[in-house]
């Protein structure tokens, strides 16, 4: 017997709600890591504490939190560093929902290699952008 399938089925979708789940990576992104010795962090992990604030991070991550995103921060650093990288952000004020060390399904990732987290102004505009998928994806209900 044949299954009917539904047109709002699809691989590896999830469902819209109001906001977007934003996978945002940490080095490189909102965390400058130049004063870290990542050769030392295995045996130290508080070493990811030196890390700074990126100009305009905080600023744009509040503003998607406020508007109803769910923020997710990934990061390749390893497991045990994660309480540790849970701390940082909660040092510098930055809004989370989760703290994820591996990659996980969301509706946009920024980082250094996706959309681009090096310039805050620019993620807020491209967020908005009528044809970002995220936006396109409302309309239909699943990404």
């Amino acid at each position: 017997m044949k299954r009917k399938s539904s047109h709002k089925e699809k691989y590896n979708s999830i469902p819209m709600g109001r906001g977007l789940t934003i996978a945002i990576d940490i080095d490189g992104t909102i965390a400058d890591p130049s004063d870290i010795d990542f050769n030392r962090v295995h045996k130290d992990p508080n070493e990811l504490m030196k890390a700074k604030p990126i100009p305009g991070a905080l600023r744009a991550i509040k503003a998607l939190h406020l508007k109803g995103h769910l923020i997710v921060f990934h990061s390749s650093r390893t497991l045990s560093s994660k309480k540790v990288t849970e701390r940082w952000l909660k040092k510098h004020g930055f809004p989370f929902h989760h703290v994820e060390m591996r990659k996980f399904l969301a509706h946009v990732y920024i980082d250094d290699r996706a959309i681009d987290g090096r310039n805050w102004k620019k993620v807020i505009r491209d967020l908005s952008k009528a044809r970002h998928p995220g936006l396109v994806a409302r309309n239909g209900g699943l990404v």
